[in-house]
């Protein structure tokens, strides 16, 4: 499913799918004998075998936790380790490191079971006995744990296990080459990683200059919520030049919403078709003959009155059903108000105007072309499609497709979905 996503995502951007064996010049694991565990090499990602953990592009971010921790040094011709971890911390990439674990690349310990009886002190003191010369090496040795486990008259949970022993101090550390290190909270040992079938995953990433240009982007974001702050303070001192400052702040707030409906609506796409999301190639051209078609806006009004008896939905306009983004030039209007005109006619005159407020559409641009994207909301009545003056039809969404009822499934679905309202 993660790859699907990033097949499509490398689709609508025109790029190639990449692995982290593609990007790095090595892979580092955490040495105990090292204080942070890795050197600080440039241009590391250091990359958490646990999803509950961040990835960082500082060693310093690792904290106490770099044990949990693989170092990615990476090509600086091909990547930053700056945008990657922003990215592995993203939905998309955590999806990533999720599926890693799924797949079996990532294999996690057993976590320890707190209902386990608890092991008593004296047979504690008797395996310590039975262990004779048993230890091991370095100053976190079987010898030295238990003998400072007595003298603190520590009681015990679990099978006993060296292991189990470290975690049940309560310091959360395991016996790596002789040296406690830290382990998540409930964790026993550290999981088995497959690191030739983890790097070799795939992943979307931009090229260099795109990457870059991104953390300027995200630093410029930073100051501008800063000063914005800044400004909202002062604003009660009633600025002289405040029309001025309104007219340019609406015009970053356009441009920053113009940017978020774009990407939201590829999010939509990289979804697929569902219950609450369809996709139209266009509003009333047929594609096959070159000519407007009846059928094709019926299909189009069809859905948005399921979406409205049902739980409501998305519609896209202008993209094909395999996700391929068409705009709506295909519907051969000389302009966007024209399009929108039409489409405005199309629900006056065979939904109603009265459903106009819960059914938002706009055109959004995407990849370079505009798409219409109509957002309807649930009614709390009964809604029908009037194809003519003679007619009326009642839809209803099927899991990806809209479904009509008629006679006694039609009443039994309105008396049941509006609690019997409808008169």
């Amino acid at each position: 499913m993660v790859e699907k996503e990033i097949d499509s995502l490398c689709s609508q951007y025109g790029l190639k799918p990449t692995s982290l064996s593609d990007l790095m010049l090595k892979v580092n694991s955490p040495d105990p004998g090292l204080e942070y565990g890795f050197t600080g090499e440039e241009n590391s990602l250091y990359l958490p075998i646990y999803e509950e953990l961040k990835a960082v592009s500082s060693l310093s971010g690792t904290g106490n936790d770099f044990q949990a921790y693989i170092q990615l040094v990476l090509n600086p011709e091909k990547a930053s380790s700056e945008y990657l971890a922003d990215f592995f911390n993203n939905p998309l990439g955590l999806k990533i490191r999720k599926a890693w674990e799924t797949r079996g690349f990532i294999l996690r310990p057993e976590t320890r079971e707190p209902e386990e009886p608890a092991m008593a002190l004296s047979e504690v003191s008797a395996l310590h006995e039975a262990a004779g010369d048993a230890y091991l090496s370095g100053e976190s040795g079987f010898s030295g744990i238990i003998t400072s486990l007595a003298a603190n008259e520590i009681t015990f949970k679990g099978k006993v296990s060296v292991e189990n022993m470290c975690t049940e101090t309560g310091e959360n550390t395991s016996l790596l080459s002789g040296t406690a290190v830290p382990l998540l909270p409930g964790i026993s040992s550290f999981p088995n990683v497959d690191l030739d079938s983890l790097t070799h995953s795939k992943l979307y990433l931009p090229d260099l200059q795109v990457q870059l240009e991104v953390l300027k982007i995200k630093a410029l974001t930073k100051e501008l919520i800063s000063q914005l702050s800044v400004f909202e303070c002062r604003l009660s001192t009633y600025p002289k030049s405040i029309t001025h400052i309104r007219k340019k702040l609406e015009l970053i707030r356009e441009a920053v919403k113009l940017a978020n409906d774009s990407d939201y609506i590829l999010e939509l796409i990289r979804r697929g078709e569902s219950k609450k999301l369809e996709f139209k190639s266009t509003l009333r051209m047929n594609l096959l003959s070159g000519k407007p078609d009846w059928n094709i806006e019926h299909a189009v009004l069809k859905t948005i009155v399921a979406y409205l008896n049902t739980d409501g939905g998305i519609l896209l306009v202008g993209v094909s059903n395999s996700g391929e983004v068409l705009g709506i030039k295909n519907d051969g209007f000389p302009n966007e108000d024209k399009f929108l005109l039409h489409f405005k006619q199309l629900i006056k005159q065979h939904i109603g105007l009265n459903y106009a407020p819960m059914i938002e559409y706009a055109l959004v641009p995407v990849s370079g072309k505009n798409i219409l994207e109509i957002d309807c909301r649930k009614s709390d009545k009964a809604v029908f499609l009037n194809p003519d003056k003679n007619d009326e039809e009642f839809y209803i969404r099927i899991g990806p497709s809209s479904e009509r009822l008629t006679g006694s499934k039609l009443i039994e679905y309105v008396n049941r979905q509006y609690n019997g309202k409808q008169g």
